[in-house]
């Protein structure tokens, strides 16, 4: 019973890191001014720690308009 438990914790632990991880991709697509689909689908492809490190390096982050920046 214990074993189930903490596997289903693990689970849920990793889908929890997994979603964390585009969540931040797709924030860091918006705050450049780009789409964050074609973010997540280089990053299925690919990998999400490449993405995360193309748009910090090459990418600014535009000026926020304030409440507006993240929609």
């Amino acid at each position: 019973m214990l074993d189930t438990i903490v596997a289903f914790l693990f689970i849920l632990i990793f889908f929890y890191a997994v979603y964390a991880l585009f969540a931040h991709i797709g924030d860091m697509a918006r705050r450049r001014g780009h789409s964050p689909w074609p973010w997540w689908i280089i990053s299925v492809l690919w990998s999400p720690f490449g993405s995360i490190a193309i748009l910090w390096l090459f990418f600014e982050i535009k000026p926020s308009d304030g409440w507006r920046q993240l929609r």
